[in-house]
């Protein structure tokens, strides 16, 4: 699971810069789908932070 978080993290701040630099075609620049892509991908790094805060049984 700790693996899936860390890609789920990458692809939302790929999925962000591409929103702000305007590359979702037809769709343009949004500005609010970036800050809710890296709002995911910051709670994806805190949902990895805690699978390896876990103990492990």
């Amino acid at each position: 699971m700790k693996q899936i978080s860390l890609v789920l993290a990458v692809v939302f701040l790929i999925v962000a810069v591409l929103y702000w630099t305007g590359h979702f075609i037809p769709a343009g620049v949004h500005v609010k789908h970036g800050i809710v892509s890296v709002i995911l991908a910051l709670l994806c790094l805190v949902w990895y932070r805690f699978q390896a805060a876990a103990p492990a049984r």
